[in-house]
């Protein structure tokens, strides 16, 4: 029997890890397929049971099969979110990100076109977000802020995953390690960027997403010392060493206003540098 496999369906659901995998490989080879573990489908699209899917279509087992009944995808997106959400083994950042997703598509259905006893025409409803996150939050007994910041994870979540051709649940899953406020700032930053940095950290030469945007920010600010306008003026501007030393300070504390973690050892070594090098920039 062939069945259907949606990305947007699977990429819900939590990977196996490999060694969980390779026992339920295992498992069904020695055991037989459980037949209490039906694979669960809507109009012919795998909703659960991708894993066991995919080693029985390998080893050429037959597979029992369920059949549920939605009205449309929200519907179906929204069984497979409870479904993982009721799983003890799910990590907080995975909670998050189906919480999210959870309310994202609340706010779809909500908005969607109704029709009242087949005759009114169609009206489209758009109640408040706070609304909605009211009703999520009672549903899954967290507050309404909790909500809305578990969409922003969700967002940012699938902004890197999608612009780095990534399933999201190697970033939930920690192979790409970050928190969740890097992970919302990487999500902020030019998709090529976002990809650049996701592959560096694959290929192990960035340890994590946090270092990879504190490279970007010191050479931002490195950049910023080295083209500020004042600096690079005519070196007979300077009475002493001191006035360029000003300017320099300046930059430094105008960038610690706009940035709130600027790592003080990268400017100290930025000011030895400047040190080393003020008698070319400074006729004394």
């Amino acid at each position: 029997m062939e069945l259907i496999i949606d990305p947007e369906f699977k990429n819900l659901i939590p990977p196996m890890k490999p060694e969980e995998f390779q026992g339920l490989i295992e498992s069904i080879m020695n055991n037989g397929y459980d037949d209490l573990y039906s694979i669960v489908i809507w109009n012919n699209i795998i909703i659960d049971g991708h894993n066991r899917y995919a080693i029985c279509k390998e080893l050429n087992i037959e597979f029992p099969v369920s059949e549920k009944k939605f009205n449309n995808r929200f519907e179906v997106m929204n069984w497979i979110i409870n479904n993982q959400l009721n799983r003890r083994s799910m990590t907080n950042e995975q909670r998050a990100y189906l919480l999210g997703k959870r309310y994202q598509e609340e706010k779809k259905d909500e908005c969607m076109p109704r029709i009242k006893d087949d005759v009114v025409p169609l009206i489209t409803i758009r109640p408040l977000d706070n609304i909605v996150e009211q009703k999520i939050a009672k549903k899954y007994k967290v507050s309404p802020n909790t909500v809305r910041k578990a969409e922003k994870f969700a967002n940012a979540i699938d902004e890197v995953a999608n612009n780095a051709n990534i399933n999201p649940y190697k970033i939930l899953g920690r192979e790409i390690k970050g928190t969740r406020k890097d992970i919302v700032e990487l999500s902020q930053k030019p998709a090529e960027l976002q990809k650049e940095i996701i592959e560096k950290i694959e290929k192990k030469e960035i340890p994590n997403i946090k270092t990879a945007l504190k490279e970007i920010e010191d050479e931002v600010i490195f950049d910023e010392i080295e083209e500020y306008p004042e600096i690079n003026a005519n070196e007979n501007e300077y009475s002493s060493p001191f006035d360029l030393a000003e300017k320099i300070f300046d930059v430094i504390n105008n960038y610690k206003k706009e940035y709130d973690d600027v790592d003080m050892n990268f400017i100290k070594n930025t000011l030895e540098i400047f040190n080393e090098n003020l008698i070319e920039r400074v006729k004394l």
